[in-house]
């Protein structure tokens, strides 16, 4: 190599005793084939790469040397023919270089960029610095974008700061009203200690928690989200954390279903009026149905022993064709094949294969459902409908599945609607897509059928059907239009029973309504309750009293006995409320340690004085928590409408107002309010 550097007559290649003496490494690289080879080192280089004599002149992969730069910097220079720098981290033997790259390219006189002269300069500490924040603020900017996963921002009390676009497209959340509404209100009530479990290692032992969790979307649906908790550190101290949250859902139902409909798919299998089969990596049938031995004569025990094949001779080549392809993760629908029974019978058979995976993805096989079109061969053109209605069957049988054609009539409705249902095919047949469906529904479907026909992407929707019992049942409908030599033909949907999750649906939306740490009504359904008492007094000529509740030296508890025992001083403060209210009545965690209490239909304000004697009376006896007897009282404002107020809003007020009157006593007290006091 040096009686090439010798010969050159490229001044740079002609100056190896100038390089010698330069302390940055420098290094020259030529082309070898899709490769490079060193050429030249300087002392500096040689050193810093920890080259050896031996490996001037090897293919930059031969050197046991870990200290390269990438090879695409080398080919990206030798494509354009122009100069790049570049800022890398170079692995040696004494540690990790962060230094800024010159490659530039050395052109022959013909053009052609055959070497290439490399100098690396360590960065300086300030340089590297800065260097390294630059990274980090890019890596975060291109995680805080990255659509679809949510970051939500946390600060080291565990207080949310902000979110980024992910989280609104998760939670449908706005920013704003995220930074508003409680973190915790968001979470499923029995996954809230499981929260603050992974919340309290992050903060408190600086560890990243990665865990699943379920949560309440802004339009209450149930939504599973996996989430990792990085903590937040500057200078060594810890300042946040960041939250990254990902959409599971799907994956989440899927599994469920996949165990819900494992019985359904074995029934399938041994009942299925066609034959399906298995086979292994190498193309032999290892399992069949029972529909296989009866098409094609042969037991499993023959298949497996090897006594038959289905393959004419003249047929092999084209199944080879398609175990490669199986083996290459491709699934094939509606191959038109020809097989042989073991009587020799010859069949005109469609298959369609599916590649069967092992848990590290690999293929290890493939399911084969056949069906035999020999007598369908002589009529082309029902053949083509019967192959595509076959393969929704057999795909899709678990799920209703209904052929529509362009003028919205019902062509084919599969049996799982009569399993489902209860009524048979001949009720849909001939008959518009909207038949029996729930009256509400019927302008949603319609619109949203009308819009897939019209180009628009298909959405699915949930849709009430009538059952045969008078019932209805909620179904999850996708609409989908079915193309033939490139126009649309026809439609099919496919529907899935999901009644189940409606409601629990409804009940997440009812939980939203009581408050999660004292189990009782919270501000929400105070308000409403509130409303409609005032409605009702409107029309009865009742009074209605409002009772507002602060508790006493709550603070002084939670800095002397910890958060925990506020928090079961909340608990047995709304537990004892709610005791001594009747049932007509509404008690409520408005906030903090205040409640409130709606005494509808009442005659005069002593049902009030006598409720607010019995809520203080019940507050005499201490709290006992971890071996700690705490005392616990309250303050009590009482409003009376339409003898306080006028309105809700009002009457509020004026509660509030008897509230801070009831206080100024400094003991358990309770305050009616007077005209004088506004």
């Amino acid at each position: 190599m040096k009686n090439f550097i010798d010969k050159s007559q490229h001044p740079v290649l002609a100056s190896v005793e100038f390089f010698d003496m330069i302390q940055d490494p420098i290094f020259l690289i030529a082309e070898d084939n899709e490769t490079f080879r060193y050429v030249y080192a300087n002392p500096a280089a040689v050193k810093v790469l920890s080259l050896q004599k031996t490996d001037i002149g090897k293919k930059l992969e031969e050197v046991l040397s870990s200290a390269h730069i990438p090879l695409h910097y080398y080919r990206e220079v030798q494509s354009s023919k122009i100069s790049i720098e570049v800022t890398e981290t170079i692995q040696t033997e004494n540690g990790d270089i962060l230094g800024d790259i010159v490659l530039n390219p050395i052109l022959s006189d013909e053009g052609h960029c055959s070497y290439i002269l490399a100098t690396l300069k360590e960065m300086t500490e300030l340089k590297k610095i800065a260097r390294l924040l630059q990274e980090s603020e890019q890596r975060y900017q291109s995680l805080a974008s990255n659509h679809p996963y949510g970051i939500f921002v946390f600060d080291e009390n565990g207080h949310l700061k902000s979110g980024n676009i992910g989280t609104e497209t998760i939670t449908g959340y706005s920013a704003e009203e995220l930074l508003e509404t409680s973190f915790l209100s968001m979470i499923v009530e029995n996954e809230i200690d499981k929260i603050k479990h992974h919340f309290y290692e992050t903060l408190h032992k600086n560890r990243l928690e990665r865990y699943e969790f379920a949560c309440r979307h802004k339009n209450d649906q149930l939504l599973y989200l996996q989430a990792t908790n990085i903590p937040i550190r500057l200078d060594g101290k810890l300042v946040g954390m960041h939250v990254v949250v990902t959409d599971i859902t799907e994956m989440t139902y899927a599994k469920k279903s996949l165990n819900e409909t494992k019985e359904k798919l074995e029934i399938f299998w041994e009942n299925s009026a066609v034959p399906i089969f298995y086979i292994d990596a190498k193309g032999d049938i290892v399992k069949v149905n029972p529909a296989f031995e009866e098409v094609f004569e042969y037991t499993e025990e023959e298949m497996l022993n090897k006594k038959g094949t289905l393959i004419p001779p003249a047929m092999k080549p084209d199944q080879i064709a398609i175990l490669d392809r199986i083996l290459q993760g491709e699934t094939i629908k509606s191959h038109d094949t020809v097989r042989i029974t073991k009587s020799g019978k010859l069949l005109n058979i469609i298959s369609s294969y599916s590649p069967v995976r092992n848990e590290k993805k690999e293929v290890i096989g493939a399911t084969i459902i056949s069906k035999n079109v020999t007598n369908l061969k002589k009529m082309e053109k029902e053949l083509q409908k019967s192959q595509e209605k076959y393969r929704l069957i057999t795909e899709s049988t678990l799920d209703i599945i209904t052929l529509i054609d362009l003028s919205g009539q019902i062509e084919y409705v599969s049996p799982a609607s009569e399993k489902i249902l209860g009524f048979p095919d001949n009720v849909y047949i001939g008959k518009l897509f909207t038949q029996n469906i729930h009256p509400e529904d019927t302008f949603t479907l319609i619109d949203n059928v009308t819009a897939v026909m019209n180009g628009g992407k298909p959405t699915p929707l949930d849709v009430r059907y009538l059952h045969r019992d008078g019932h209805y049942i909620w179904m999850e409908v996708s609409p989908t239009p079915v193309y033939s030599n490139g126009e649309m033909t026809q439609l099919f949907t496919l529907a899935r029973d999901v009644t189940e999750r409606k409601r629990l649906q409804n009940d997440i939306a009812k939980m939203a309504f009581y408050d999660h740490l004292s189990g009782i009504p919270n501000r929400r359904s105070f308000d409403d309750k509130l409303e409609k008492a005032v409605l009702q007094a409107n029309r009865t000529n009742k009074k209605i009293a409002v009772l507002m509740l602060d508790g006493r030296k709550f603070k002084t508890i939670n800095d002397q006995f910890g958060h925990d025992a506020g928090d079961a001083v909340i608990k047995e403060m709304a537990t004892r409320l709610q005791a001594s209210i009747r049932s007509s009545d509404t008690a409520a965690r408005l906030g903090g340690d205040e409640m409130g209490v709606i005494l509808p239909e009442i005659d005069s304000v002593d049902v009030a004085v006598a409720t607010a004697e019995k809520i203080l009376k019940s507050y005499e006896t201490p709290v006992l928590f971890n071996g700690h007897e705490i005392t616990m009282g309250a303050g009590i404002g009482i409003s009376l409408y339409p003898d306080d107020a006028v309105n809700e809003k009002q009457l509020i007020k004026h509660a509030d107002l008897a509230l801070y009157e009831a206080k100024k006593a400094n003991r358990d007290a309770y305050h009616v309010y007077e005209e004088d006091q506004r």
